[in-house]
């Protein structure tokens, strides 16, 4: 093992805007190893996707500075151009940032793309072709990745893929090791379901989890870790049961705070106090076994 503590990362928008350099000195000094890249639907993020050569190798070298690594990308521009759109140019403008970001990945040293559960996003109506659409484009995405070695992994979402077990559907209809799940603990919670159970569904196939605290029915990602309802003990008690070893990445949005880093470095902190004491209950419970 490298270490006791898992790989903890940070979601960009749980910093302040400001240059990679400046974000990646910020994430370090706060005790984090990862930095997850986002690339939303607002024109500025998107626009990353068209990078070239010296641009990458600019954000390479700043990583390489600050001794931080990017291992994970959350693509919620398909938001904006989603997978299983009616619509033939949203569907190939979808199918298009795919592709440059599995590429983009590769240069910068990514190994996961979170993708959005979201056939279709908010005002248009679900159907089951827009399902099968989805799912289709998913496994021609794979492909892509397969190429290039990037893992795909889909965040269960409400609306159309609502939870772990829905996601593995997905997973399960499309066999390769470059397609996994990236669940929210928080977001499953919020929409009324018991996260505890439902990770136990994507055993074996968790590529990275997005930890933040929870309020019944309301997506916040501004709450101060241990003040939601989200039983963080128990959710790393399970994940250590079923022997998960990948990053936790805080998701939390504290772009407009002055103050985010003290909320970065209590999010790990938490974090870390609530698995030392899971893993002294685990020890204390094993010895008196003997």
């Amino acid at each position: 093992m490298k270490k006791d503590m898992p790989v903890f990362g940070i979601y960009e928008k749980a910093l302040k805007p400001q240059s990679f350099g400046a974000m990646f000195a910020d994430a370090k000094s706060a005790g984090y190893d990862t930095f997850e890249l986002s690339i939303d639907c607002t024109d500025e993020r998107l626009a990353r996707l068209n990078w070239g050569k010296k641009e990458i190798q600019e954000v390479r070298d700043a990583a390489l500075e600050h001794e931080i690594d990017i291992l994970t990308m959350c693509l919620s521009g398909h938001k904006r151009y989603p997978l299983g759109s009616p619509d033939p140019q949203v569907v190939k403008t979808g199918m298009e940032m795919m592709e440059k970001a599995i590429d983009l990945a590769g240069g910068l040293g990514i190994r996961v793309i979170q993708l959005s559960g979201f056939d279709v996003y908010d005002e248009k109506d679900r159907t089951p072709q827009t399902r099968e659409r989805y799912v289709e484009n998913i496994r021609r995405a794979v492909k892509m990745a397969e190429q290039s070695c990037v893992t795909l992994a889909i965040e269960p979402v409400e609306g159309n893929l609502l939870t772990v077990k829905d996601t593995m559907e997905v997973v399960r209809a499309i066999p390769s090791p470059f397609l996994q799940v990236y669940p929210d603990v928080a977001n499953i919670l919020s929409l009324g379901i018991d996260p505890i159970e439902d990770l136990t569904y994507g055993k074996g196939h968790i590529a990275a989890v997005h930890m933040r605290d929870s309020l019944p029915y309301i997506y916040d990602a501004t709450l101060l870790f241990g003040t939601g309802n989200l039983d963080f003990a128990k959710v790393f008690e399970k994940l250590d049961e079923m022997e998960y070893g990948g990053p936790f990445i805080v998701e939390m949005w504290n772009t407009e705070r002055l103050d985010y880093q003290k909320y970065i470095r209590q999010a790990r902190e938490y974090m870390e106090e609530q698995i030392k004491k899971v893993r002294s209950r685990a020890c204390g419970s094993k010895e008196a076994q003997r």
